[in-house]
């Protein structure tokens, strides 16, 4: 089989086994939208999905179709070759951060490490090389700034009991707050 039929294979293998595409992902273990791009060619599954593929009975994965990188080699530096390529397109950084209108002095630090992992899998994934890189960084960016925005909203939010307490007339929070001794329990 070559990658090119690979698609049609999994999906004849799919349904020759009596699974949908979401009964497939459950068993797999992704998205029902990823067994979806694996059948359409736009995706390629990973290492691990693989392997899952072929627990299941699916082995017909050819060599050289999973790209994907493990983490490990993702977080290695950069090669000379990547930190010139990295040099050459850092204006992406800022084109993003204008693009989503957020404060360059509050949101480099977190797209920049989103942008190097663009830079890293583009030079390990050759698969990627048929969209524009503006397009893989933009993608890595905006993950970057969503994990930010999602563990910002995780924080709890701390509170002075000086603080007013909004829609009220000059409550504080402290003005909510009784001596036990007095409280009268119900």
């Amino acid at each position: 089989m070559t990658k090119e039929n690979f698609p049609q294979m999994l999906k004849e293998w799919r349904k020759a086994n009596g699974l949908s595409q979401h009964g497939l992902a459950e068993k797999i273990g992704v998205a029902k939208s990823a067994v979806s791009f694996y059948e359409r060619g736009i995706y390629c599954p990973s290492t691990e999905t693989a392997v899952k593929l072929a627990e299941l009975g699916f082995d017909e994965i050819p060599d050289g179709l999973v790209h994907r990188v493990r983490c490990t080699e993702l977080k290695k530096p950069l090669t000379i070759e990547e930190q010139r390529f990295a040099e050459e397109h850092h204006q992406l950084v800022y084109t993003f951060l204008i693009h989503k209108k957020l404060q360059r002095d509050e949101w480099y630090d977190t797209v920049i490490f989103g942008y190097l992992r663009a830079v890293k899998k583009w030079f390990a994934r050759p698969v990627l090389h048929r969209y524009a890189f503006s397009t893989v960084a933009y993608g890595s960016m905006s993950t970057s700034m969503a994990n930010e925005l999602r563990k910002r909203k995780s924080i709890p939010r701390t509170v002075s009991l000086d603080d007013i307490i909004p829609n009220t007339d000059g409550m504080t929070y402290g003005d909510t707050l009784c001596d036990p001794r007095d409280c009268v329990r119900t």
